[in-house]
């Protein structure tokens, strides 16, 4: 008997790690330093890369490009403690707290320049261009792309999540679309969707032994975050 034809958000998750079984390319030598190193993969395993393509034709290489330009950058966000007075010794409860945990997220910059409009000669046509907020845990970028793969014009995608779907990220594995309901079974939706900004940040993430290092990361405060955000 055949085996079950896998959902595409459960072929993407597999397609995804499958990506670490292939070797590490050997670090450049001086005299290539900037060598692109998805040319030094073994030819056995670019078949990965293949079908990851023909999957996103279209945003597979302007993700990399984001990476190569090094355009993304991870925020981590430091642990906070219970607020308190910090001069007078902690109570026996405050002191088994443990820090407050927060999702770390990505600040992505768009490799096109941000143009200025003809009244304003004197601005700079290199300007930097827009900043997006892509958020791995909860399946989320702010660009508009992201949005019109999500809502597709007249489809209704809310899936009304159930308790166990509420209380499923401690348990749940990393998946393609991670804590979102798209592409799961019964949720009525059949893809998972995707933008170039994303793509960038979870093959950063999920393929960091080749990838890691085209991200920068960046330690904030919360109150330092929240700024971070609210400036995009």
């Amino acid at each position: 008997m055949s085996s079950p034809v896998p959902i595409p958000r459960q072929f993407l998750t597999s397609l995804i790690e499958s990506l670490n079984s292939i070797p590490t390319p050997p670090t450049p030598q001086p005299s290539l330093e900037g060598a692109n190193p998805l040319k030094l993969i073994p030819p056995a395993h670019r078949p990965l890369l293949t079908t990851l393509y023909a999957l996103y034709p279209l945003t597979l290489l302007p993700a990399l490009d984001l990476l190569d330009r090094h355009l993304a950058t991870r925020i981590i966000i430091a642990p906070s403690r219970p607020q308190g007075d910090t001069t007078a010794p902690a109570a026996p409860h405050e002191e088994q707290q443990p820090p407050t945990p927060h999702h770390p997220f990505y600040i992505v910059r768009s490799a096109q320049p941000q143009h200025p409009r003809r009244d304003t000669a004197s601005a700079s046509a290199s300007a930097p261009g827009p900043r997006y907020v892509v958020r791995l845990s909860a399946w989320n970028c702010s660009c508009a792309a992201f949005a019109f793969a999500a809502f597709p014009r007249g489809e209704d995608r809310y899936v009304a999540p159930s308790p166990a779907d509420r209380t499923r990220e401690d348990a749940l594995e990393w998946q393609f679309g991670a804590l979102s309901l798209d592409g799961t079974d019964g949720s009525g939706i059949a893809g998972v969707p995707c933008c170039k900004h994303l793509l960038a940040c979870v093959l950063a993430e999920r393929w960091s032994a080749v990838l890691g290092g085209y991200v920068d990361e960046r330690v904030v405060g919360r109150e330092e975050a929240a700024g971070l955000v609210a400036d995009v």
